[in-house]
């Protein structure tokens, strides 16, 4: 029988507790060892248990979540899911606590119907489970990085290029690092689809943008397309590319469980981009992003994925890579820099 993943919950709501305490009980692969009302017996309590996994509220007497956080990643780093409302404030904090350290954040089960707290429940232990490994850096060997350029590749033709990232888990903090990394003058457009509800996509946007050298804006509906400009994927829509080369949102069904989906971004995009399309699958849970790389790939695009060193959960890239989704595999910080010295043109006068 396998180890059972070690659950610690801090809330100071008995209601959220009871709530998270139940969907934990419900799984026989997890454990709850703990709760505690407040971030000083978090503290106590996880000197004590040493948890596999923490779900933390930011709002809580005594001692909140943002200092209880600091200290967790200070002096015992572990995998630590924060519990946020969907308010603006709550958002906010949840962006901070993401930067901070915090591998994802789950919106406080209140108020749901029966049918969308089992909803919320499958949501919460897919993230259990998936912080659990969050921590874990062996990399099989057929995982290593790949770093030379692929010979299939074929050179960029004239007109506007685009490249297209992904990311979930451990999304956030990845891109507050690689986006200031990317030159102003980015001969490209960007579009980053990140797994996140609706009221944290656009506080997102507005902090890459202030830490960045090129323009971030959460996408709008018909949106064009425009060299060295990043458009974020609004939360709750799904993002495609028409033939105009302009953003259309829709609101189909979830796919993979989540919307946005990227799938749907680079299957829209593959046709009409071709080989002037860059896909890049960073961390994250499940599997969005692999279908898409393949057609990506199809249709003459490269492809790229985050190593799994730098993953906080490498769900998302090893998918790609088993799927040979992925041409390249990088770690994250070299991922801005490998993509630049794609538009440097070679001897001859074409890109590489």
């Amino acid at each position: 029988m396998s180890k059972k993943i070690k659950v610690l919950i801090a809330d100071d709501s008995p209601f959220i507790r009871h709530i998270l305490s139940d969907f934990i009980n419900s799984d026989p692969d997890l454990e709850l060892v703990g709760e505690a009302q407040n971030g000083r017996e978090a503290l106590d309590k996880i000197a004590a248990q040493k948890p596999d996994v923490i779900t933390l509220d930011y709002e809580m007497p005594v001692r909140d979540g943002i200092s209880t956080l600091r200290e967790i990643m200070d002096t015992d780093p572990r995998p630590v899911i924060m519990i946020s409302s969907h308010t603006r404030e709550g958002a906010r904090v949840t962006l901070q606590a993401l930067e901070l350290g915090a591998i994802d954040f789950l919106p406080k089960p209140e108020g749901k119907s029966p049918l969308q707290l089992y909803e919320v429940r499958e949501e919460f232990l897919r993230k259990i489970k998936g912080a659990a490994t969050a921590f874990k850096t062996a990399v099989p060997e057929e995982m290593e990085e790949i770093k030379d350029t692929p010979p299939s590749w074929k050179p960029f033709r004239e007109g506007l290029k685009l490249i297209i990232v992904t990311a979930s888990s451990g999304g956030p903090r990845a891109l507050q690092e690689i986006m200031p990394l990317f030159p102003p003058t980015l001969p490209a457009a960007v579009i980053i689809v990140q797994h996140m509800p609706a009221a944290f996509t656009g506080p997102l946007a507005s902090r890459l943008d202030r830490g960045s050298r090129i323009s971030v804006s959460e996408a709008r509906d018909g949106d064009a397309l425009r060299p060295g400009q990043v458009l974020l994927a609004p939360g709750d829509y799904h993002l495609t590319v028409n033939s105009a080369k302009k953003v259309k949102l829709n609101r189909n069904k979830p796919l993979w469980g989540v919307r946005p989906a990227a799938d749907y971004t680079f299957l829209s995009a593959a046709p009409i981009f071709q080989e002037n399309l860059i896909g890049v699958v960073m961390t994250g849970m499940g599997r969005d992003g692999s279908d898409g790389l393949i057609k990506v790939k199809k249709n003459g695009g490269r492809t790229l994925a985050q190593d799994e060193k730098t993953s906080t959960v490498f769900g998302m890239p090893r998918s790609a890579i088993k799927a040979r989704a992925a041409d390249v595999v990088l770690p994250l910080r070299e991922i801005p820099s490998y993509i630049a010295t794609m538009f440097i043109p070679r001897k001859g006068g074409s890109s590489k």
